[in-house]
């Protein structure tokens, strides 16, 4: 066995031929290449877009703890259940003060892409050697590592959430564990936890079914754990007395219209499929790998298919309100990266092995290029196991027509999927509005990007060769980056750094009070410094919190009902309807007015030509702003090119 602090070789897959020198790098210069290479290859895959999705929330609690009076009144941040269970808001609120929202957010997230992209290597390191490590690598920078509700959740984003760095923690301490770094190993995954709970437990999951997998004797210390959960939600101690609560029908009713991610089965069959090919990538990698890091793999595996089952009897059927706060679906998340390496492992393998080995790669490939069809990621994964269980010297030799029937099969349809990919991209980018953005967040949805990726990555390597080919590759590297990687228009730049609109602000602080910002998000925090009166962002939080839940709700269906807001800002993850009419209803306006919890102002947005009745000022952007709407015909666009004011109360 290696000593402590030594890589374990045996957890390693075999070295593949043609090591990096005949490829044409070499040493220490060499991996600098194709660390920079898979780095740049990282932020391409994962561009910046901004204080958007889960960022605008940390955010915005930053900006409440440094304004109670003002965004601290905000309903999401009275009602907070959750900020306090980590690190992360104590550090991004200084540097919130410090930067400001713009510059904290982009430190963070180009701090939190720097930490996974070292977790992804440290990870691809400890599972491969020589040429093989950066084959894993790529495959963890490349494959669309989803998990959850389809569309929602994603891995190593470049946002300022502490997902990304609790992400790199845990690949961090997985890699720890592989070469028998035990303190390192603990205290990342520690590290995860403070950072992130929820995602943090994943690696603690990992890590314990492993133990348990390598000692039997570590299932009697592990069985203490919910023994004494148990113990402490019988005796009303806080936080674990969640265990034995369940969820009230208006609670619940509210959670399964706004945050239907938490129920496994409110998911769509596409939700699944991405399992089924990881899973198979997992089955079959693992079998050609050490004990140590099999029970790795076979551990991610085992968790997140038990994390969604936990979350589907405790969240579904018998819900359980601690469980369906902790989320253990998401602990899928690991599922979804350990499995992209897992297939990068067998890339690495099977390239140039076996005719067996050949068509389990292929079919594995087809089932990932198909990860959102049910039908034939399934039976790409199903075909993959039984090739690589079958297809073996000394079993089954596959003969030279059945290599190239199955060749010609998986080439005509990926070659179908590219094309059809292609036509619908085309006619995205032939049909959006002027001044829509349609950059790399968009376009990496596609699955034509990974043959792309793939191509990028081979081309870099080959210009390892020569100065030229090194400096050409470089500056056109930087090019990229400096191009396609920040998406943010100059308007949603200027938002977030407080410098937008300033005439509005200063009409706005003329009278204090909550903003009723129709659909809006965190614009009345970053623009106005001023507490939404209600907005869809704010129902994200709302499982952590039964009163913000009541509260949101009960303002949301005043919202519907007068014709301010639609169904899909009350049930996001439900299929689209109709939206809100563009100019509000003046017999609403007075309605809402009159309510003793009435919004001291509300801010509509205006399209070209369009004017509003009554009010108090008309605010034009300085560029118009462009957003994508999902009908339920299609994509339609709202171009937003000025902000009109309505004064509510005197």
């Amino acid at each position: 066995m290696a000593q402590a602090g030594s890589p374990v070789q045996a957890s390693r897959l075999p070295e593949i031929p043609s090591a990096a020198a005949s490829e044409g790098v070499a040493g220490s210069q060499g991996k600098l290449w194709l660390g920079l290479g898979a780095a740049g290859l990282l932020l391409l895959m994962h561009p910046y877009r901004g204080i958007f999705g889960d960022a605008r929330l940390y955010v915005g609690r930053a900006l409440a703890d440094l304004d109670p009076a003002g965004i601290g009144r905000d309903l999401m941040f009275v009602h907070d259940g959750q900020s306090r269970f980590s690190l992360f808001p104590l550090i991004l609120r200084w540097l919130v003060a410090s930067l400001g929202p713009a510059d904290a957010a982009l430190a963070l997230s180009l701090l939190g892409m720097g930490a996974w992209f070292c977790g992804a290597y440290a990870l691809a390191a400890s599972l491969a050697a020589g040429r093989g490590r950066w084959i894993v690598l790529a495959a963890l920078v490349v494959l669309p590592a989803c998990y959850g509700y389809p569309g929602v959740f994603r891995v190593g984003e470049a946002l300022a959430t502490p997902r990304t760095l609790a992400e790199a923690a845990v690949l961090g301490s997985l890699a720890a564990y592989l070469a028998r770094r035990v303190r390192l190993c603990g205290g990342l995954a520690i590290l995860a936890c403070l950072v992130h709970p929820i995602m943090g437990l994943a690696g603690l999951a990992v890590l314990a079914l492993v133990l348990v997998a390598s000692d039997r004797r570590w299932l009697a210390a592990l069985a203490a754990l919910p023994i004494g959960t148990l113990a402490a939600a019988a005796l009303g101690v806080p936080l674990f007395d969640r265990l034995l609560t369940g969820l009230d029908p208006e609670f619940s009713a509210i959670l399964r219209l706004r945050c239907a991610e938490l129920f496994p089965s409110f998911w769509p069959a596409t939700a699944w499929t991405p399992l089924l090919v990881q899973g198979a990538s997992i089955l079959v990698a693992g079998s050609r790998l050490a004990p140590a890091a099999r029970r790795v793999l076979a551990a991610a595996l085992l968790a997140g298919g038990l994390g969604a089952a936990v979350s589907a009897l405790f969240g579904d059927s018998w819900p359980s309100l601690l469980i369906v706060q902790l989320q253990p679906w998401r602990f899928l998340w690991l599922t979804a990266v350990v499995g992209a390496a897992a297939f990068g492992l067998c890339a690495a393998a099977f390239w140039r092995g076996t005719p067996g080995e050949r068509i389990t790669l292929a079919l594995l490939a087809l089932g990932w290029v198909f990860s959102d069809d049910l039908v034939i990621a399934a039976g790409a994964a199903g075909l993959a196991l039984a090739a690589h269980a079958l297809l073996r010297p000394g079993r089954i030799t596959p003969t030279s027509r059945v290599m190239l029937f199955g060749g010609v099969l998986v080439g005509l349809l990926v070659a179908g999927r590219m094309a059809v990919e292609v036509s619908a991209l085309a006619w995205l980018l032939a049909r959006r509005a002027e001044g829509a953005q349609a950059g790399l967040g968009t376009i990496r949805n596609f699955s034509v990007v990974l043959p792309l990726a793939i191509l990028a990555g081979l081309a870099w390597t080959r210009a390892s060769r020569h100065v030229a080919s090194r400096v050409f590759a470089a500056l056109a590297l930087v090019l990229a980056l400096a191009t396609f990687w920040d998406e943010r228009s100059a308007t949603a730049r200027q938002i977030e750094r407080r410098v937008a609109l300033p005439d509005l602000a200063a009409a706005v602080a003329s009278r204090p009070g909550e903003v009723l910002w129709l659909d809006g998000e965190a614009e009345a925090w970053l623009v106005l410094g001023r507490a939404n009166w209600i907005t869809n962002l704010q129902g994200a939080s709302i499982v952590f919190s039964r009163p913000l839940a009541a509260a949101w709700s009960e303002r949301m269906n005043r919202l519907i009902a007068g014709g301010l807001a639609s169904e899909i800002d009350r049930a996001p993850f439900h299929p689209a309807g109709p939206r809100r009419l563009d100019a509000p209803p003046a017999g609403t306006i007075a309605d809402l007015c009159a309510d003793p919890d009435a919004p001291a102002w509300i801010v509509v947005p205006l399209r070209e030509g369009q004017t509003l009745s009554g009010s108090v000022g008309t605010f034009p952007l300085p560029a118009p702003l462009t957003k994508s709407i999902d009908l339920a015909e299609g994509i339609a666009w709202q171009r937003i090119v000025a902000y009109g004011l309505l004064a509510c109360r005197p």
